[in-house]
């Protein structure tokens, strides 16, 4: 258990909060690989489908992250939200399994809005480094939309090695789906 408060209420199947953009349409991809690596063990929170129509997003979103068990989060993109909530899972002490598209780049569009017209705005390769220097020395796991069955396959590892700080942790074995 990290964070000083047991994550969960009694009687709920501990979680997995998801963080990502949903302006990269090849996230989409990612979603039935951590289904497949996590549950019956645990259930997924992505935003904005675990939000409750009529309160608050941030409230809520704090709420999710505070009870989670861990977290993905899912830098493609480099969106502010998904920053704010890589910031907000720091906070609350939960671990973090970090992910990076191999071709992800930074949604610069995203960030100069519709009023970008014909600007010729095109969307550098995500370079943690230089883009989100705040975490260079911090590793992430690459993974490809093209590759399910190894993306299933770096979930498990990625969280295998947060073992010792994952509260309700549970030894999950490498479904075999493809012959890889």
């Amino acid at each position: 258990m990290t964070g000083g408060r047991k994550p969960g209420r009694p009687g709920t199947k501990p979680y997995c909060f998801v963080s990502y953009s949903s302006r990269e349409s090849h996230v989409n991809v990612l979603f039935p690989c951590l289904w497949i690596a996590l549950a019956p063990h645990f259930g997924l929170r992505l935003t904005p489908s675990a939000l409750e129509s009529g309160a608050g997003q941030r409230p809520q979103i704090v709420n999710l992250i505070e009870r989670c068990s861990f977290a993905v989060v899912v830098l493609d993109g480099l969106r502010p939200n998904v920053t704010y909530e890589y910031g907000l899972l720091e906070a609350y002490k939960r671990p973090v399994i970090l992910l990076k598209e191999k071709n992800a780049t930074v949604d610069v569009r995203s960030l100069v809005g519709e009023t970008a017209g014909n600007l010729a705005v095109t969307s550098p390769a995500l370079n943690i480094d230089s883009h989100f220097s705040d975490i260079k020395d911090v590793n992430y796991a690459e993974w490809s939309w093209l590759d399910p069955a190894n993306t299933v396959k770096t979930v498990l590892q990625e969280y295998k090695k947060k073992k010792s700080s994952i509260a309700g942790y549970v030894e999950i074995k490498e479904p075999r789906l493809w012959d890889t």
